[in-house]
């Protein structure tokens, strides 16, 4: 069905496509121009329901490597302690 650009250059989809394609209010619609065409890609809204839904991000490609995520927070956090102790360190090092 065809529809007709809104003064806002706003356009509806019509349900039969929300249905197939499960898009719901808050989704992100992320639009790019592909061969002189107007592609959109939906993205369920920022949430909190799974880790999925708290990483995930429209510019980046979906997670797919969990364990390298995990890692990569695990290292992160090493580093982080690894700091504090050494500032802890450096600290009283210095009372004596």
């Amino acid at each position: 069905m065809a529809n007709i650009v809104g003064e806002r250059f706003q356009i509806t989809i019509d349900k039969e496509a929300r249905e197939a394609l499960g898009i719901k209010p808050g989704d992100r619609a992320i639009e790019r121009v592909e061969g002189g065409r107007l592609v959109v890609d939906f993205m369920p809204a920022p949430h909190r329901e799974s880790l999925l839904g708290i990483f995930r991000r429209p510019d980046l490609p979906p997670i797919t490597d969990w364990q390298a995520v995990k890692d990569s927070a695990w290292d992160a956090r090493a580093d982080e302690i690894m700091e504090a102790l050494a500032e802890d360190s450096r600290r009283h090092a210095g009372d004596r």
